[in-house]
Parts: C-alpha cells; structure tokens; sequence
C-alpha cells in the first residue's frame, strides 16, 4: 500500500481522524469524490498496468500514486484557501505595527506553503483510507 506522511510537520494521524469526526474535512472529502471521479479512467489505466484484472488494492495505490503525481485535489479551490490564510496572517501582523502584505504573503509561502501542501495531502490519504466503500464505488462506477 502506498502512505503518505508529511515530512516538514508533525501531524499526528488522531488529529487528522479528529476533524474527520467533527465533520471539518467534507470539504475535502467532497473535493476527493470529484477527483477520483474525473481521474477514473486514468486511475484504470496506470492500474491495468499493473493487473488485467486490478484488485480494489492496486485501484486504490493507484488512486493514491497518481494523486501524489498531480498534487492536488483541486488547485483552484486550494488556491483560495491558501490566499485566506496568508490575509489572515496579513492582518495578524498588522495588528500591531504596518507590514507589508506582499512582504507578509511571500514570507508565508516561504515558511508555510511545503507545510500546507503536505498536510492537505496528508488529509486525502487518511480520507482515502477512511471512504475506501465510497471511492471503490466510483472507480467501479456503481
């Protein structure tokens, strides 16, 4: 089986099962059904290499390999989120004395943005591991 584990951070895996529980990762989770779904037959090819007859194993390692080739489950919608947490920085340090925002936001990107990815990245794998019924249903297309 193909893990992921963020390298640049400790995130533990009960922190991650955590916002699962509490419902914080839908997002997510919603971002990951519609990945897999526009992927499928990507993800049926890379897996036919491997099998004529791939496994709901070798389906999900190459759900998970070519995730981790694209490195994204939707740019646009991670974008966003990335642009609200460097204005959320940008006010923090603003509060007590004028900065530059695009000062603050590329000192962001240098400190955070490796950090960021990973841990999104960390949260798909846990999700995957998590709806595996839900993502071999749609890889099966049932």
């Amino acid at each position: 089986m193909i893990e992921f584990y963020p390298n640049s951070i400790y995130y533990p895996r009960e922190a991650v099962e955590e916002k699962l529980a509490k419902g914080e990762l839908q997002k997510t989770e919603k971002h990951l059904m519609g990945w897999t779904e526009r992927h499928r037959g990507e993800i049926w090819d890379c897996a036919r290499d491997d099998s004529e007859d791939p496994t709901d194993e070798i389906l999900l390692d190459n759900l998970r390999a070519l995730l981790l080739c694209k490195g994204s489950l939707q740019p646009a919608a991670e974008m966003g989120d990335m642009i609200k947490e460097i204005k959320k920085e940008v006010w923090y340090r603003n509060e007590s004395h004028h900065e530059d925002p695009k000062e603050v936001a590329e000192e962001w990107r240098a400190k955070y943005l490796v950090k960021w990815r990973e841990a999104r990245m960390f949260e798909a794998f846990i999700l995957i591991e998590k709806r595996t019924a839900e993502l071999l249903a749609i890889l099966k297309n049932k």
